[in-house]
């Protein structure tokens, strides 16, 4: 008795295989049989052209009968960087039957932003397979040709399902040197080959099996940190006997974005009065009038382009990478991160403050360094930095309304920076993490149990560094009402039995400042009464940091910055009362994280305090033990109670 086949047309497949993965991959909707890219490099003789053409093949098998309402499919693409030159994609039934979508079932449309700063043209190849089920297949194939052999290019080797097998192939002729990092692959098995071929080609064969699919989580750095991954680079290719240089070195990487300051340039030398630079020189002399001192020019004119040059993201082709003329940005008001970066930079020169410098950057959300891999795709945002007299760099980053030049924006932390010195000069310098101490939370809160069986007490919240930026654009740009919602939720601790009955923001508009808000605030009892005694948490508003544990959290945690918290509770002891218990203090210590927490009495009044800090930007699954001990250090303080007896 023959096999029931479930296509046909040299794409047979018994059911008894997609039985057979459906018990392997329980758990997950589909498996990606074959997943190959394919690339060749060869030098065009006639045009003088690297052509690079990418080809894609992707095998699926779905295996739940779910998998129709998945029919949506899409194909990243951009005219800056690459052409799709050619697409099919084959359904295979459950019996048998063949679906062949035609050149009309495809269309091109603008991507959504992905990053939040430093765009470039992205676009997305739409279309919809027609028809999906239990058993059926999918063979989606395109090939598209590399405009920009600068960006080439970095291939994976999963994806959201699992992967019975996936290649790549890279061919190219002896005479062009490539580079490649692997990225991940310690502990994999992955087949490594290079051959040479007929012709003399050498090809590059990368593939691995039965690969898992991957899967995200909440609140994990990046997946690239985790996912096996290839990036390719050109360093060179010959023509007619002549070496062409594309990029090997940072050095290399800094010709490429220079070229774009140059294009620039030659953009802005038709402008040639005060007028035609759109205001600019006035705008300097009038905001600098009288000030002798660099940092004060500095900071002013900083402060002026944040508050008055719109940022907005650029999808422009090379316009992504050229700055706009500062004619054009300061007629417009707006410009994108390169355009403010260059914009600073113009205006400080003109200004006589020195050491004013255009800088590239990739945020963290780019796993690899400029120093490590040289490529323009290790970077994706533009700032300008200032020399500091006691060295190290002021980070100016206008598309922050409110940075502060004193700290780099949070993104960038570790990540380096590619500073421009000048024709062919620059320094590659590796931004620190900003100290826990500068990025603070403290908070005073004194109260009182009051006549009318309530506690009233007053509070002043104080904000430095990222504690302060975070709050400030929210209290900036809400109306009254949503203001006074949101300092509630802040201030105490989001609790709807708590009252707010009033607030004062101190320092709101002064960037250099840390800002404060007060307010008064009121509660129901919130003793718990034992015959003649009062049992009080003093601990209002409690301090709590996440545990992590292998199961829920195997990927290695994200951190935003390094963070002091500080908490000081007083309560003043009701009349006619005196403390019978009191807890006692509690501390924990590790090289990257610190708590102390003590409880005392001073002049008739119960204090309180604790402080936190952690001094780390990510935290690897084998610090979970240690974590999830200052964890519970913080959370078992916080639940302490003080009992109050009545006096004799």
């Amino acid at each position: 008795m023959s096999s029931l086949l479930l296509s046909c047309g040299g794409f047979a497949f018994e059911i008894e295989q997609l039985a057979s993965y459906q018990q392997k991959y329980a758990n997950t909707m589909a498996v990606v049989l074959n997943h190959s890219q394919f690339v060749s490099l060869n030098v065009n003789a006639k045009t003088g052209e690297l052509e690079i053409y990418e080809t894609d093949y992707e095998e699926v098998l779905y295996l739940k009968e779910t998998s129709k309402f998945y029919t949506s499919q899409s194909i990243y693409t951009s005219d800056f960087f690459e052409d799709i030159t050619e697409i099919s994609a084959t359904i295979y039934t459950n019996t048998g039957k063949k679906i062949k979508l035609s050149s009309s079932d495809f269309q091109i449309v603008d991507s959504a932003p992905s990053s939040w700063v430093f765009h470039d043209d992205d676009k997305e190849l739409t279309f919809t397979l027609k028809e999906l089920g239990e058993g059926y297949r999918t063979v989606i194939q395109y090939t598209k040709k590399v405009k920009r052999p600068e960006f080439f290019e970095m291939f994976h080797f999963m994806s959201g399902y699992p992967m019975e097998k996936s290649r790549i192939e890279i061919v190219h002729a002896p005479t062009t040197q490539l580079k490649f990092f692997e990225q991940n692959l310690e502990g994999k098995q992955v087949k490594v080959e290079t051959n040479a071929l007929k012709k003399g080609n050498i090809q590059h064969v990368w593939e691995m099996n039965d690969l898992p699919e991957y899967k995200t989580e909440d609140g994990s750095t990046d997946m690239n940190n985790h996912l096996p991954f290839l990036i390719a680079q050109i360093v060179k290719y010959e023509l007619y006997g002549e070496e062409i240089k594309v990029l090997g070195s940072s050095d290399d990487l800094h010709a490429y974005f220079q070229d774009f300051l140059l294009l620039k340039d030659e953009n802005e030398a038709k402008v040639k009065t005060k007028k035609e630079k759109g205001g600019m020189y006035e705008v300097v002399d009038s905001i600098t009038k009288g000030m002798e001192n660099e940092l004060d020019r500095m900071d002013t004119i900083y402060k002026w382009v944040q508050s008055n040059i719109k940022y907005i993201a650029f999808e422009d082709g090379i316009n992504g990478y050229v700055p706009r003329p500062c004619t054009e940005v300061m007629n417009n008001r707006y410009g994108d991160c390169k355009d403010m970066g260059n914009l600073l930079v113009e205006m400080l020169e003109y200004a006589n403050v020195s050491g004013a410098h255009v800088a590239w950057v990739g945020t963290r959300d780019i796993v690899f360094l400029m120093s490590d891999i040289p490529t323009p795709m290790a970077c994706n945002h533009v700032i300008c930095v200032v020399d500091r007299p006691d060295g190290g760099y002021y980070y100016l980053d206008a598309t922050d309304s409110e940075g502060s030049y004193e700290l780099p924006p949070r993104s960038i932390q570790s990540k380096d920076l590619l500073i421009h010195l000048g024709k062919d000069k620059y320094t590659l310098f590796k931004v620190p993490a900003v100290e826990a101490e500068k990025n603070y939370f403290k908070t005073v809160l004194r109260y009182h149990w009051d006549d009318d069986d309530s506690i009233r007490g007053k509070g002043s919240d104080y904000y430095g560094g990222y504690e302060r930026s975070r709050r400030t654009y929210s209290l900036s740009n809400l109306d009254n009402e949503d203001r006074a919602t949101y300092v509630k939720d802040l201030v105490l601790g989001a609790l709807n039995r708590y009252h707010l009955d009033s607030f004062n923001i101190r320092n709101l508009g002064d960037k250099d400042q840390e800002l404060i808000i007060d307010y008064e605030f009121a509660v129901d009892n919130l003793f718990v009464q034992d015959g003649d005694q009062l049992i009080l948490n003093p601990t209002l508003f409690k301090p709590r940091i996440s545990k992590y544990n292998i199961t829920d959290h195997s990927l290695t945690r994200h951190k935003n910055y390094h963070r002091y918290v500080e908490y000081q509770y007083e309560f003043e002891i009701p009349s006619g009362y005196e403390v019978v218990h009191l807890p006692e203090g509690n501390a924990y210590e590790h090289e990257l994280f610190s708590f102390h927490a003590t409880f005392s009495i001073l002049d008739g009044v119960v204090v309180v305090k604790m402080n936190y800090n952690y001094r780390l930007l990510e935290i690897p699954t084998d610090f979970y033990e240690e974590w999830n001990k200052f964890s519970t250090a913080i959370n078992a303080s916080t639940i302490q109670n003080v009992i109050f007896q009545k006096s004799a």
